[in-house]
């Protein structure tokens, strides 16, 4: 009888250390959007063995291919807006958990040199160019004019390019634009300057951070790789700490480097320096609790309470 425990015990264990093997082995693949959402990710991409890899990473434009790719299976996490998470697991009930907030505010208010906004309140009566009608973009600055209780008329242009074109052609007065788009368009045309962070604007009117990016995994591969999951965002954290450290100095050629943001070396330092503090790891209880608030705020569906990891 004892040699048949033993036995069993040794068969326990032998399974649980090939199970072990086999995670270490599995290679996640991540899909990380172009972007403000991604720069997180720079460090651990730069460090990715390409002989031994922990990981396998594809850059996307848009998000319209992302979520086709991690709902398909081609993609085991992916790094998106919030408001995109949140329809995602919607309509994909028992599909995706969130892992962590990794963007907050990344947009700006940019004026022409003979117009000057010095608050929301300047905006009454104004014309506000923005981009990507169906981002989180829209529903900030709706959330922004409620509050001050401000009237102003929002133009859309279909993508953040074209409205970089107008700003750059001096066609548009006001334009709220995300980082790196905001120094690839005072850059070009230094007619234009910043005069608003909209999130300084979103502190003054609301008790929740404006998280505005998040990383999402599938939910068939967090319960087949818990432990691995766990190494990744150990991983993950330490790269966004190290991105976001001044002392860092290769942080923003390494956000190039990797295909992050496609841009010269100023535009993206100075996206960087601009978005050191929006750059976050926040998970857990804060992050959930940071998201249904946001959710609220912006008009959201919230997902059920098992969207949010912990």
């Amino acid at each position: 009888m004892k040699k048949i425990t033993a036995l069993l015990l040794l068969v326990v264990m032998l399974v649980s250390f090939m199970s072990g093997c086999s995670d270490d082995k599995t290679v996640i693949k991540i899909g990380v959007m172009s972007g403000p959402t991604g720069m997180g990710m720079a460090k651990l991409m730069a460090d990715n063995d390409e002989q031994n890899p922990k990981y396998d990473f594809t850059v996307y434009s848009a998000p319209t291919t992302a979520t086709a790719d991690i709902l398909s299976k081609e993609l085991d996490m992916l790094c998106l807006p919030t408001n995109t998470a949140a329809a995602l697991a919607n309509k994909n009930p028992d599909t995706l958990t969130v892992l962590s907030i990794n963007t907050l505010g990344s947009l700006y208010l940019v004026t022409d040199k003979d117009t000057k906004i010095n608050s929301i309140k300047d905006l009454e009566g104004k014309t506000i160019y923005a981009s990507v009608p169906n981002s989180t973009t829209g529903p900030i600055i709706n959330y922004l004019l409620e509050k001050n209780d401000v009237n102003a008329t929002v133009e859309f242009e279909p993508d953040h390019d074209a409205l970089v074109a107008k700003v750059v052609k001096n066609e548009v007065s006001i334009a709220i634009l995300p980082e790196p788009k905001v120094s690839a368009a005072t850059f070009r045309n230094s007619n234009y300057s910043v005069d608003l962070n909209l999130s300084e604007e979103w502190d003054k009117v609301s008790d929740t951070p404006l998280a505005m990016g998040c990383i999402v995994v599938r939910n068939e591969f967090l319960e087949q790789h818990k432990s691995l999951v766990k190494s990744f965002l150990k991983d993950y954290e330490a790269s966004i700490n190290y991105i976001v450290d001044e002392k860092n100095t290769n942080a923003a050629q390494m956000i190039i480097d990797e295909g992050v943001i496609p841009a010269a070396a100023p535009v993206v330092t100075s996206a960087l320096n601009n978005l050191r503090d929006s750059i976050v790891y926040l998970d857990g209880r804060d992050m959930k609790e940071a998201l249904e608030k946001f959710y609220a705020a912006i008009g959201v569906e919230a997902p059920q309470d098992e969207f949010y990891y912990d």
